[in-house]
């Protein structure tokens, strides 16, 4: 089975493409290189540095982390400014996968999709149809204080937001006791993983799931416009004072691989 990954071009997707491929060989990675980002809103910029800095340092040093533990992408690879772009679909037209995995990546036009003529599946890291968007859906279920939707999706890639058919969905398994660097390093080690499981189940000729989110819930789209000062608070305040040993809602309904 030939399988072309499309990553975000960064440590945490670097790492995920050294254990996928441990499992399930890659043919090429297509790293999707981030566009800078226009010059933000004094007070979000304020915010992040100071009270929120909680949630600056914990994204930063789990790149660290990443960088340190893996230096190397694990096969070869090709740069393109965009998931969408001609050179990138051009080269899967050419290398005709049969499966491919989006990860960190802007999101697929829907022509895009119909070009590349192959299975596509994609990671988000929050529990769809309950959080979807960004930019970090576990932090937006701290600002929520539903301390229970952090986790991780596994799913068929549509041209919404994080809106494909689900394969998996599973929590992060969580003491409610971690500070915000630990849940973060928790729930991309969980994301890995799960992707991982899903992949080789996949691989090995298993029929996995395919659930329609609307036959689960209406579920909430967060945009990364959206997330400013007041968000970035409520997510520091809420896991300050809130966030201990929690409950988890049986009205949530996960998506089992088996």
């Amino acid at each position: 089975m030939k399988v072309i990954a499309l990553f975000g071009d960064d440590p945490v997707q670097r790492a995920l493409a050294d254990k996928l491929h441990r499992s399930v060989p890659l043919s090429h990675v297509a790293r999707i290189q981030r566009r800078a980002k226009g010059r933000r809103k004094l007070a979000r910029s304020l915010t992040s540095l100071t009270i929120a800095r909680g949630l600056r340092r914990a994204w930063s040093n789990l790149h660290r982390h990443y960088n340190d533990r893996f230096p190397h992408w694990p096969v070869e690879t090709s740069l393109h400014d965009s998931a969408n772009a001609e050179d990138l679909i051009e080269l899967i037209e050419a290398e005709q996968p049969d499966l491919v995995l989006v990860s960190g990546t802007g999101l697929l036009k829907r022509r895009t999709l119909e070009r590349f003529g192959a299975n596509v599946m994609n990671l988000h890291t929050g529990i769809s149809p309950y959080i979807k968007g960004g930019p970090n859906c576990t932090n937006w279920a701290l600002a929520l204080g539903e301390f229970d939707l952090i986790g991780n999706t596994v799913m068929w890639i549509d041209p919404g937001i994080d809106t494909g058919p689900i394969i998996t969905t599973e929590r992060t398994p969580l003491s409610g006791e971690e500070s915000i660097g630990e849940i973060h390093l928790k729930v991309m080690e969980h994301a890995h993983d799960l992707y991982r499981r899903a992949l080789e189940a996949y691989a090995a000729g298993k029929r996995v799931p395919s659930v329609p989110q609307a036959s689960i819930a209406e579920g909430r789209l967060f945009y990364t416009r959206d997330w400013n000062s007041a968000a970035m608070i409520r997510a520091i305040l809420n896991h300050r004072f809130r966030y201990r040993p929690f409950a988890l809602r049986p009205e949530i309904t996960l998506v089992s691989i088996g």
